[in-house]
């Protein structure tokens, strides 16, 4: 998973908020007709929290669909500025992904295609979705993340055609992220 992403918001240095509960992250998540199951979790003494679940019993390191949930305690950060942070790690990175960044009510969101590198055979499509909710101090991030394997076809128009079926299904995960109603609960 690309955590770096979520990290240039945590170094961001938006100000906390006074009133602080804590996130409450489930053990279950239903995403597209499957359960996604608790399957790691690493809580920071800084307030950053990761959760990565998974389905079908697959190992968090050898998923082949993932959902993460990022919690950044005390960042008090907009969807616009969320965007922002987002777009220049995404534009640091090297090879640069196609992504879209958008924002639609109070949420931010990101639409991403990794191209297979050098480390990694797989491309890797990822959709995120904020919630900026002031009742959970800080920000949530959902994520739902696919591999893809690589082209069969090498050739330009291969490789092409392939990114383009993985974008459209990147668009689809989108919209039913949009729609979903599921909401962090704080406690």
């Amino acid at each position: 998973m690309k955590y770096h992403l979520l990290m240039c918001l945590w170094l961001a240095g938006f100000a906390g908020s006074a009133q602080a509960q804590q996130f409450s992250p489930p053990e279950k998540i239903d995403h597209s007709g499957k359960t996604y199951v608790l399957a790691y979790k690493n809580v920071l003494p800084s307030g950053r929290a990761i959760y990565e679940y998974t389905t079908n019993n697959e190992a968090v390191e050898k998923w082949s669909s993932l959902i993460t949930l990022n919690y950044m305690k005390s960042l008090v950060a907009t969807p616009g500025k969320w965007a922002q942070a987002v777009k220049a790690s995404l534009d640091r990175e090297k090879p640069k992904p196609s992504y879209g960044l958008y924002l639609k009510g109070s949420h931010g969101y990101a639409k991403i295609v990794f191209e297979p590198g050098v480390g990694n055979p797989f491309y890797e499509a990822d959709v995120h979705k904020s919630f900026h909710i002031e009742a959970c101090d800080g920000v949530i991030v959902y994520q739902f993340a696919r591999r893809y394997p690589p082209s069969v076809d090498q050739t330009d128009e291969g490789k092409l055609a392939t990114w383009k079926k993985i974008a459209s299904e990147t668009s689809q995960v989108a919209d039913a992220l949009e729609q979903s109603s599921w909401t962090p609960a704080c406690k």
